[in-house]
């Protein structure tokens, strides 16, 4: 009986990027070894952004584009990403499937679950790319959506804060990571580590969510060894 422990990784797509913004594969290489690590322990399903190529919200708007295709450009972002860190993968000897969400055979098979469950079957790597073939849906939603289609025991949020913050830490000094909160009062603060849509389907569902800083060292490792590691939001 298998009895893995399954997880929905979120990764930013700044994982793709050196400290001047250029394309590098360091960091996602190391996170792959990280993966490779845990292979024994642990199966993942990953969704990986785009922002590192184009953001749907930020990009769009500051070309003058019609929002739902902005969003439109943003998918597509996720979809060179995912290609990308599924042939980085393989080369460290996983068995990575692609998976997407906007149609495109050459890229990987449509989503649907009996693809899912197909994959998870043969013990491989799922990446989820392609958002969630719809506009105004952030990686984040697609996040909870797609933990929810594998069973997962947690959602790791990987991005460049150390948690949650009672505000932005990077303006706000004096901010206060908060180590353990609800769906609820994620909410009621406005806590904006995800957005409300995400929370709001994570709450219905009781779906757990880590968020942590996936550039510290050894991130992934410490996730799953370190219960104190990075912030978490439950159901309670």
């Amino acid at each position: 009986m298998d009895t893995k422990k399954r997880i929905l990784l979120k990764l930013t797509g700044e994982v793709f990027l050196a400290p001047d913004k250029s394309l590098n594969a360091t960091t996602i290489n190391a996170v792959i070894g990280q993966l490779k690590k845990l292979s024994d322990t642990h199966q993942f399903g990953i969704v990986v952004g785009g922002g590192n190529f184009f953001r749907g919200s930020l990009h769009g708007a500051s070309l003058n584009m019609r929002a739902a295709i902005g969003h439109q450009v943003g998918m597509l972002a996720t979809m060179m990403n995912g290609l990308i860190l599924k042939d980085l993968i393989a080369q460290q000897g996983l068995d990575p499937e692609l998976l997407s969400a906007v149609p495109c055979p050459e890229v990987g098979a449509s989503i649907s679950q009996q693809a899912i469950d197909k994959v998870l079957s043969l013990n491989q790597l799922l990446i989820f790319t392609g958002g969630t073939g719809n506009p105004f849906f952030t990686t984040d939603t697609t996040a909870v959506l797609r933990g929810l289609q594998i069973g997962a025991d947690e959602i790791w949020k990987g991005t460049n804060v150390d948690g949650i913050y009672d505000c932005d830490p990077r303006k706000n000094p004096n901010a206060q990571m908060l180590k353990s909160v609800s769906f609820a009062q994620a909410l009621d603060k406005n806590l904006g580590i995800m957005d409300a849509t995400a929370y709001a389907l994570a709450q219905q569902h009781k779906q757990k969510i880590r968020v942590f800083n996936i550039f510290a060292p050894e991130a992934l490792i410490k996730a799953a060894q370190d219960n104190s590691f990075g912030s978490i939001i439950q159901y309670y």
